[in-house]
């Protein structure tokens, strides 16, 4: 019995009650004691109370007998005093007063006997230490609040007894301290819980309110109270995370017998194990139920008396009968508990501690005894199938880790028959016995024919025999064997996961069908898997933490076996939570078999569990704990510094700033709305995006990328992507310019009706020559851009031309070509003056086809359509102007002539296009009909075409007539009628030529409506004409009602987007409707009686009737031979009329859709002049245009600073630096040479400037300066040293900066500088351009070392893959296999292989990869434990790659300040300890797919403050470390300029 004592001091009034008393029958003190009650817990309270009175804000409002009365509480208390000192005056010693035995009740209440009646005494305080509700994880429930309320339920429930002894201890009156504050005496309560015996073993079934489950909780609260956990527990920081269970793990304990140690080598394991290898491999034996003995020998482990997991063994007292509580569950036995524990475990070695050979040495140390046979077998319930008892040890490993397994198997146990298990798709082998028996019965029959040969021809080789050719009978018979007894002669059978998911379908059993009485089945059995058909011995699983949930999971879970092994130095995938798939494939049911036990586990106050658990199942060994016994040389970790180039510099600032939009803060990290609350899934994929951009402008892109113009997953050069970016913001800018001016356009409209306002004409009228002037440049800008394209057109043109010329003539260099081709170049201003054809479309056919001709055909259609828009918005402003000169009377009149006059000639420009283009269509139409002279005389059949037969044949002479007649003749007729009615319509003149009415598409519906009616009609037609001629339709002569089936995919519906040009469909109108229905009766009518025969039918029979006549000079036959040439020939005929009358309706569909683009392109014209219309008052739509107009002027401005910018980079990457003006390199204002800063100014005098009375304005041009325009530049630097960036501006507020100073263990300067000289081909960006040096220069000084990179991101690897190989560096990546041949085996045979490239987080896990000796990360990612590992002989390097001033820097230091990084002088060489880098699981995942841990792929910052703090450093910077901005100011003034780039300031 556990016994405990507590001292309390308590307020008189808040816990003594007043002495008032009332009666209840509840909680009596039963009159005997039950013979079956057991003391198990005793607690005394010891009581001191004093006359102090609580405060009001801790008086609880239902404590009525504490605080009944303010009156009645003294003068109790003074009668008490009184009592005391009358009864006990003369007392010398402290005298004791029983005042009897006390029950309990709810809400902690004591309740005695006095005088008889029940009373309600005190209420005592909480137990010590005692849990509460949250920490148990059940609920919110009054009846948790400590452990006082569940003995209190359980003692209702008949489970324990409480019972309570109270007495008074008075002290003498020589000790008396009222002056003090407290009362002369003290109350002992002792409380002695009692288990009744044997109600508290059984099941709870529950009792009045309390349900059964509730009951067995409080339960397991108050014994895991009473019967605290007995084991030891690791540093805990309160929460349960990756960190803390790596703490809980621990190696192998020491052996303590020679005997033992030698004999845990295994004796053919041709490798010798380190001394913690073999203990692991005891370990690992004993978790198998095996043990090695004191002669060396394994044999079966003796029982160990161990309690099951979660079991605890107690007693209720010293004497009596130990019982046991499982401390999960709350269940109490008097038994011992009857669980069977899984065999097997986690070996969770550091990686590169020889996991592999240690699972190796387990199964050559405890192989299958010899009874382990097919031949046993048991019934496997849930798979439905016949289990059979094997010997072999299955091993599921990732794909590119199963070569790996087999060389390390075929290197250390070369005895052990190893075998590849792909699926049972592929297997070769038979499934069943019933199946190995026919294929011996085969293979006999084969054998006895084989015995038979024929003799071979002469000067004839014979085969050699193979297979079952070269058996005997005998041994036919006895080598097929089925699946199990086949696999059942190896020793190990390899497969990978993705085998596992391809064989779950066969896996499961097969479901239940409900089947009925009257109906016959056939009994098919299909194939099982061959995984589940046979117990393995054992199971290993490596890289266990690959298996996560799904289908993995599911198939493991089938799998038979007897024990299991989870194998991986980092069995969590991203969380703790993860841990749970590991244990399910355990099969540990006391941890797993719900989920709602594992949450529990993962509770602070479950620790201790959790902590058993683990400790019981897994063992880990590290490198710092056996650094003794270890070899493995040093490995040296260092950082290289990359500073972006100009174009990686432009997009990544241009990328931050809009991060910083879409984030809604500023570059200060402060909110730009009131309300702001930061969006997880947007600010990691901000970052994502950002730390892409620091490796490759182009990653995330390659594989996604659907423009045309950019050449899907082509790879670019820094100059082509910022030919891209300059492209991207000339498009941009344009697009806002063309707003900008239709804003203009619109608040003249709306001040025109300002009524009552009498200058509204006027300020319409300002405001128009303004928006006329800007468009104006607009449109001039647009034809410029256009002549400049057309030039760079001819000149490709004029190249293709000649090239083609200088293939035809045998040219053998392309010097002339290349001379000729350059002048032509000098037509390009010419062809820049001639801006009138820039609407029209040029002639693509000589461009070249390739991919440079199809790019500039797009572009100029695309430049062409912008134009368009650019010229319409020009005219609108011109009608505009016109109506408002025509309202402002006679003195305007001159130029309302020249406005309507000038937009009449854009609107003939705009329309010049698609009216050619109509008017040739119809042309056509006219030439065609003149030149094929198709007359209705032609296509009809005289009648009757044939006689009328004789006997055998004058009924389908009879036929034949009738469908000439009938159909084909009435057909002709109907067809000829509308087609002339389709030729009107589409011959019509077009109107709206002269002058616009506004309503010209309007009034187009009707004709183009009933066009469309009759050529639908028509085209149905023509197909019913050819059925009845060949009884066949052609799929272009569908019948239009069937509607066409639509594929959802994004191609198709682009593609259908494309095709929405060919032919224009219009809606029809409710007259057209009614004529598409008089059509569709007229057609109809003439199909009414077909049954499918045509004159073709007719003729074929009529041919067999010719042939059924056996006489040739039978007058019949002769003349249905005739009539069948005849026939042949009509069917010919009138097929090529039918061809061309289908040409003809080709050209009708193309006349129509060429004049529905016509009226189409007018109704726009038309409706670009028409009045606006508004929501709200018209005060807030021009509140609202002039706000949206000074918005797109901002973006104007600062896409103009960003075009300048970019165009000055285009020039310094093209132009040599020796062309430059002096003046460029020097300050406007101070005359400073200076390398960095402003378009503008040098930064340090721009600020003293501004400063200034008149520094608002350009010093240069006068023109006022905004602060959002100002942009970055860098114009030559020819010093190594590379200045630190300053803080960024932002509303004229600087972002603070850090001038804490991270002690990093960067490369070697002059190293560094020696690469840097290396020549190297292309053009990558920075960080890869610098890692393609790298690698030359260790090949200059260390030939054939190789080397690894590392990259989160697989665009990446692809781009260092064609950098390597351009610069003719061997590299294969670990995704490209040869046959059976894996990346990494050929890595390492293959000398002249130099360089392996790994995914950061995908393909590494378990590789080893000993031969290379550095490691390049092109990002931080924690996988350079590749090389850290056992059997590497050399030092290893660790060349981490980062972009200075990025967020990649940012994380760097977050890791520095965090302690965890490995790049610090400190921790930058030695052996690594993934504990401290292990994934920070601790912080809480902040992402809405927390519970996904797939969807954190890629990323390792989980918590959201850690991602702010790499966008923001200086917000969860000590403040000690902050540099006052005035101070940074004039420290950097002169010290260091902006960096090159756009401004960050920009929006």
């Amino acid at each position: 019995m556990r016994i405990s004592e507590s001292r309390h001091q308590l307020p008189s009034r808040s816990e003594v009650p007043a002495w008032r008393t009332w009666s209840s029958n509840w909680g009596v003190v039963p009159d005997s004691w039950n013979a079956m009650d057991v003391p198990i817990y005793q607690h005394t309270f010891h009581l001191q109370f004093t006359t102090k009175r609580r405060p009001a804000s801790e008086i609880n409002q239902d404590d009525v007998v504490s605080d009944a009365s303010g009156a009645e509480g003294p003068s109790a208390e003074q009668e008490l005093l009184d009592f005391l000192k009358d009864e006990y005056s003369d007392i010398l010693e402290p005298r004791t007063i029983q005042l009897g035995k006390a029950t309990f009740g709810y809400e902690r209440w004591v309740c005695v006997a006095i005088d008889g009646t029940s009373t309600w005494l005190l209420a005592v305080p909480e137990m010590p230490d005692s849990p509460k509700a949250s920490i148990y994880h059940y609920g919110t429930s009054r009846l948790l609040d400590d452990c006082f309320m569940a003995f209190t339920v359980l003692q209702d429930t008949d489970r324990v007894e409480m019972d309570g002894e109270l007495r008074m201890i008075v002290m003498p009156p020589s000790s008396w301290e009222l002056e003090q504050g407290e009362l002369p005496f003290q109350i002992q309560l002792r409380m002695t819980i009692s288990a009744i015996t044997p109600t508290v073993f059984e099941s709870p079934s529950g009792k009045g309110v309390h349900r059964g489950t509730q009951v067995q909780e409080l339960q397991r609260i108050a014994f895991s109270y009473i019967f605290p956990p007995l084991s030891t527990l690791p540093p805990y920081h309160g929460t349960t995370d990756i960190p803390f269970f790596l703490s809980v793990l621990s190696p192998a304990p020491v052996i303590g017998s020679k005997i033992v140690d030698r004999a845990s080598q295994p004796e053919t394991l041709v490798s010798t194990l380190l001394p913690f290898q073999r203990r692991t491999l005891v370990w690992m034996l004993s978790k198998e139920g095996m043990t090695i003995n004191n002669s060396g020998q394994v044999v079966s482990k003796p029982p160990e008396g161990e309690c099951p997991l979660f079991w605890q063994k107690i007693k209720f007292d010293e004497s009596g009968k130990p019982c046991y509580f499982h401390r999960l569950k709350g269940t109490l036995s008097d038994e011992v508990p009857d669980e069977d524990e899984p065999l097997g475990g986690i070996l969770a070695e550091e990686p590169g501690l020889g996991k592999t050979v240690e699972c190796i040495g387990l199964i050559l140390l405890n192989p299958a005894p010899p009874e382990r046979h097919p031949t046993n077998m048991w019934w496997n319930a849930e798979t439905q199938i016949d289990v059979k008892e094997i010997k072999t040890t299955l091993i599921i490993t990732p794909a590119s880790l199963a070569a790996q397994w087999k060389d390390e198997i075929s290197r250390h146990a070369p005895h052990l028959k190893v075998m590849s298990y792909d699926g049972w798709a592929k297997l070769k082998v038979p499934m069943t016995e019933a199946e190995a028996a026919e294929a011996r019965k085969n293979a006999v029959e084969k054998a006895r024919q084989g015995k038979r040969k024929p003799k071979s021809r002469k000067g004839t080789k014979p085969k050699t025999s193979t297979s079952a050719d070269s058996m005997s009978v005998d041994d036919a018979e006895d080598e097929i064997l089925d699946w199990v007894h086949y696999v059942n002669t190896f020793d190990v059978v390899i497969t990978t996961y993705n085998v596992l998911q391809q064989d779950l379908t066969v896996a499961r059993a097969p479901p239940k069908r409900p089947r009925r009485d009257t109906a016959t089945y056939s009994n098919i059995e299909r194939h099982r898997s061959p995984l589940i058909m046979c117990e393995w011995y054992r199971v290993i699983m490596d890289e266990v933490q690959m298996v996560g949930g799904g289908k993995t999971e599911e198939m493991v879970s089938l799998i038979p076996r007897l024990s299991s092994w989870a194998v991986s130095g980092t069995p969590a995938r991203a969380q703790v939570f993860d841990l749970i798939h590991v244990l399910k494939f355990l099969q540990v049911e006391a941890a797993a078999e719900s989920s709602r036990i594992w949450q529990r586990l993962l509770l602070p106050d479950y620790v201790y569990e959790f902590t058993a658990l683990f400790r019981r199942y897994a063992v880990r060994t590290t490198k710092a704990e056996v650094q003794s016994e270890l070899t493995i040389p040093t490995q040296t970790r260092y950082l290289v510094s990359i500073e972006l180039g100009r174009v990686e510099r432009t997009v990544y600032d241009q990328t931050l700033q809009q991060a910083l939009d879409a984030l809604g803060l500023d570059s200060r990290g402060v909110a730009a709305s009131e309300g702001w609350q930061v969006d997880t899934t947007v600010l990691r994929f901000w970052l994502r995006k950002l730390r892409g951009i620091c490796t490759h402008p182009q990653v995330g892109q390659l594989q996604t990328t659907r423009d045309k113009l950019n050449k899907p997953g082509a790879l670019k050069t820094m100059a082509e992507v910022l030919e891209g970016m300059r492209d991207q913001n000339w498009r941009t800018l344009m697009d806002n310019r063309k707003v900008k001016t239709q804003l203009m356009s619109l608040q003249a409209q709306l001040r025109q009706m300002e009524e009552g306002k009498g200058t509204r004409y006027r300020d319409a009228l300002e405001i128009l020559l303004a928006a006329n002037k800007e468009a104006t440049e607009l449109v001039e800008d647009m034809k410029a851009t256009i002549a400049s394209h057309d030039a760079k057109g001819m000149l490709l043109k004029q190249e293709a031309a000649l090239r083609r010329g200088a293939k035809e003539q045998g040219y053998s260099s392309d010097s002339e070509v290349l001379d000729i081709t350059t002048a032509a170049g000098k037509g390009k201003e010419k062809a820049a003056g001639d801006a009138s054809v820039a609407l029209q479309d040029s002639e693509d056919n000589d461009l070249p086809h390739n991919a440079a001709g199809e790019e500039h055909a797009l572009r100029r259609r695309a430049l062409v359509q912008r134009l368009r828009d650019c010229v319409l918005t020009l005219h609108r402003i011109k009608f505009l102007l016109g109506d408002v000169y025509h309202i402002l009377g006679a003195s305007y009149s001159t130029s309302e002539d020249d406005a309507y006059a000038a937009a009449e000639d854009l609107r003939r420009d705009l329309l010049k296009t698609t009216e050619e283009a109509a008017t040739r269509a119809m042309a056509q139409l006219v030439v065609d009909d003149a030149d094929k002279g198709i007359k209705i005389e032609t296509l009809l059949v005289p009648s009757p075409f044939v006689g009328k037969g004789g006997l055998r044949s004058a009924e389908l002479m009879d036929e034949a007539n009738q469908i000439l007649a009938v159909r084909l003749n009435r057909q002709t007729e109907l067809l000829w009628i509308w087609r002339a009615r389709i030729y009107a319509l589409l011959t019509q003149k077009l109107s709206g030529g002269d002058q616009a009415t506004g309503d010209e598409y309007a009034q187009s519906l009707d004709s183009q409506g009933e066009a469309e009616t009759y050529l639908e009609a028509y085209a149905a037609l023509m197909a019913d004409r050819r059925e009845s001629l060949m009884a066949e339709r052609t799929v272009l002569h569908q019948d239009s009602a069937k509607e066409k089936k639509k594929r959802k995919t994004r191609t198709a519906q682009e593609a259908a987007v494309d095709d929405e040009s060919d032919e224009e469909d219009l809606e029809l109108q409710p007259e057209h409707e009614v004529l598409k229905k008089q059509l569709t009766d007229a057609r109809n009518e003439l199909r009414r009686g077909f049954r499918g025969r045509a004159v073709k039918s007719v003729m074929i029979d009529l041919n067999a009737v010719a042939a059924r006549i056996p006489k040739d000079d039978d007058p019949e036959k002769i003349m249905v031979k005739d009539v069948v040439k005849r026939l042949r020939k009509l069917i010919n005929s009138q097929s090529n009329l039918i061809d061309r009358l289908e040409s003809d309706l080709a050209l009708f569909r193309k006349a129509f859709n060429e004049r529905i683009l016509y009226f189409r392109q007018l109704q726009e014209i038309s409706d670009s002049v028409a009045e606006p219309t508004w929501e709200d008052t018209l005060s807030d739509a021009i509140e609202k245009a002039e706000d949206d107009e000074k918005e797109l002027k901002t973006q104007i401005s600062t896409g103009k600073a960003r075009q300048r910018y970019l165009e000055h980079v285009a020039k310094n990457s093209v132009e040599p630096t020796s062309d430059k003006d002096e003046d460029d390199e020097v300050c406007i204002l101070c005359r400073c040479d200076f390398t960095r800063g402003y378009i503008t100014q040098w930064y340090g005098c721009m600020k003293a400037w501004l400063t200034r009375k008149e520094g608002k304005a350009c010093p240069v041009c006068r023109v006022m300066i905004d602060l959002d325009q100002l942009q970055r530049f860098t114009i030559a630097s020819d010093s190594t040293e590379r200045s630190a960036a300053p803080p960024r501006i932002r509303n004229g507020e600087l972002a603070p900066r850090s001038r804490r100073e991270i002690e990093y263990n960067y490369i070697d300067p002059a190293l560094f500088e020696e690469i840097e000289k290396v020549e190297s081909n292309g053009s990558y960006g920075s960080k890869i351009q610098t890692l393609v040096r790298h690698l030359l220069h260790i090949q200059d000084t260390d030939p054939g070392a190789k080397s690894i990179v590392f990259s989160a991101w697989a665009d990446s690897l692809h781009i260092v893959q064609h950098a390597l190989e351009n610069n003719g560096i061997p590299c294969l990546r670990i995704d490209q296999s040869k046959g059976k041949k894996n990346a990494a085996k050929m890595f390492k045979d293959q000398p002249e292989l130099l360089v392996l490239l790994l995914h950061g987080e995908r393909e590494n896990a378990g590789l080893n990869v000993t031969c290379a000796s550095r490691v390049f990360m092109l990002e931080s990612v924690a996988t350079i434990a590749r090389i850290d590992r056992m059997g590497q002989t050399k030092p290893t390097e660790v060349f981490c790659y980062y972009a200075d001033d990025t967020v990649e820097q940012n994380i760097l230091d977050l890791a520095a300040r965090q302690g965890v990084s490995l790049y610090t002088k400190e921790k930058c060489q030695g052996t690594l300890d993934p504990t401290s880098i292990a994934l920070d699981t601790a912080k809480d995942i902040d992402a809405p797919a927390k519970k996904n841990p797939k969807a954190q792929k890629g990323d390792f910052i989980f918590r959201m403050d850690d991602m702010l703090a790499i966008l923001f450093p200086h917000m969860f910077e000590d403040i000690e470390y902050l540099i006052p901005l005035e101070q940074e100011y004039r420290t950097s003034e002169r010290a260091s300029n902006a960096i090159a780039g756009p401004s960050r300031t920009s929006s």
